[in-house]
């Protein structure tokens, strides 16, 4: 009754066209598309990630990329077929990780096969004879694994470096001295084609300046916009004073931390187009603020943007995996931002509810304002204690800060909490913020209101609305 048609042959039919159905779309299209499926913010830059960024509420468990999951992606599209292996071969070696000396001499030895091949590598004939490291954008080193120490191991990276004359973005993250040679030749190599440096030291701060990397050698590198000194030891800073202090004319974001040795040799630096500034404070040593004034006397007139993520035990993680702060950690005292013709020009102040509430200071250029850390218990206003948010979100007020425009509560969704009351509590403060003509976001962008009467039950049957600003 129901025959088996496995066992029947199928008859090729000439008239049939069989397509390809990677020709259906043009090649830009399907560029686009790898590109959005293995996308990593800290893959492709060492920027921080905007804390006024929207954020969404994940609603698919393969909604968020991580680094091993694209990685993964990256192997596979390279696997399915000629065409699209000559167009995610690029994004494949776009970032390099090099983490120990024998990942090292493997990746030499690709980049150098790839160089010698005849056959087509990616679609493009400049990569054909520079090979794979034509698409190199972002190389991380690290000098964890044993043998890091030995010169084959830095050999190898600046044979490596030599390979990918496109880099644009480098992270070095270096355990032991450096020898003078090493670094000419890392400027020799990247001074040009470096938009971004993230330069760290571990080591203990006890230890002898032995390294030579200074301020001078920084300014090597003419093109930087991005510089990352959250972890940077330095030469003896009693060497800064006895030169002219060095130039880089495009920086435009500046990472630093609260280490002692960062700062001055932030200080050091000449930064005219500086403008956005992510201060990391570390829960293990002191915080100086006397520093933070000094650095703030030399460059706090050409910031617009401050990000102050609360302190974390590892600074060097991203803010979004960083444990929550405490109220009784180190913070940096935020009224030495807010003082009078300190940074004038600062439009954008994020920091964390856990720091202490600055005092009635009054800035007249500030227009947004973002609290990290915000918690649903924290927002209920009649409690038997004020809370950090209560407090400093009370403190806001439109005769401290006259061009206030927004106030948002970073990294914090109403639509992703379980709180059954929390919407009609985040309401409250919309409209009191209202009232002064300020608006009270979360941290998806949404402005959270009541519908009017004749909407008041919606389709989500709870009479409330929400805007997207």
């Amino acid at each position: 009754m129901y025959p088996c048609r496995f066992g029947l042959i199928s008859i090729y039919n000439p008239s049939i066209n069989l397509t390809n159905p990677s020709n259906l779309l043009p090649p830009e299209l399907w560029l686009e598309i790898f590109q959005f499926a293995t996308y990593v913010h800290r893959e492709a830059t060492i920027v921080p990630l905007d804390p006024f960024s929207p954020r969404r509420v994940s609603n698919n468990v393969m909604a968020v990329n991580s680094p091993s999951l694209a990685l993964r992606t990256k192997l596979s599209l390279v696997l399915v077929c000629r065409f699209w292996r000559q167009l995610s071969i690029s994004l494949l070696y776009r970032h390099v990780v090099i983490r120990s000396p024998s990942r090292a001499q493997t990746l030499l030895k690709v980049l150098r096969l790839s160089s010698e091949s005849t056959s087509p590598l990616t679609i493009g004939c400049k990569a054909k004879s520079i090979g794979y490291g034509y698409w190199t954008r972002y190389i991380e080193i690290y000098t964890h694994a044993r043998g890091s120490h030995h010169q084959h191991y830095l050999q190898t990276i600046l044979h490596i470096l030599q390979s990918c004359p496109n880099l644009s973005m480098l992270s070095g993250s270096w355990n032991h001295d450096l020898p003078l040679a090493f670094l000419s030749y890392i400027t020799r190599f990247c001074g040009q084609s470096l938009h971004g440096l993230s330069w760290s030291e571990h080591r203990s701060d006890s230890e002898p300046y032995a390294t030579l990397v200074s301020p001078v050698f920084l300014a090597t590198f003419q093109n930087l916009r991005v510089l990352d000194l959250r972890n940077i030891i330095g030469c003896d800073p009693t060497e800064y004073e006895k030169g002219s202090r060095p130039t880089l004319p495009f920086v435009q974001d500046l990472i630093l931390s609260t280490h002692a040795r960062g700062l001055q040799v932030a200080t050091a630096l000449i930064l005219p187009s500086l403008r956005n500034l992510t201060l990391r404070t570390s829960m293990q040593g002191t915080v100086s603020n006397s520093l933070v004034q000094v650095f703030l006397k030399v460059h706090g007139a050409s910031l617009i943007n401050i990000d102050l993520p609360p302190p974390s035990p590892d600074i060097d993680l991203d803010t979004e995996y960083a444990p929550s702060a405490r109220a009784n950690s180190k913070h940096i005292d935020l009224n030495i931002f807010l003082e009078d013709n300190v940074c004038p020009n600062l439009t954008t102040f994020t920091y964390p509810i856990t720091s202490a509430v600055p005092n009635a200071l009054v800035h007249n250029n500030l227009r947004r304002i973002g609290l990290r850390g915000v918690r649903a218990d924290g927002l209920y206003p009649e409690t038997v204690t004020a809370t950090d948010t209560t407090r400093h979100l009370m403190a806001v007020t439109p005769s401290r800060y006259p061009k206030l425009e927004i106030v948002r509560t970073v990294g914090f969704l109403v639509d992703a909490d379980m709180d059954t009351l929390l919407k009609h509590i985040f309401i409250w403060w919309v409209e009191r913020f209202e009232k002064v003509g300020i608006d009270f976001l979360d941290g998806e962008g949404i402005l959270w209101a009541y519908s009017d009467p004749e909407e008041m039950q919606g389709s989500d049957g709870t009479g409330r609305g929400k805007t997207k600003c």
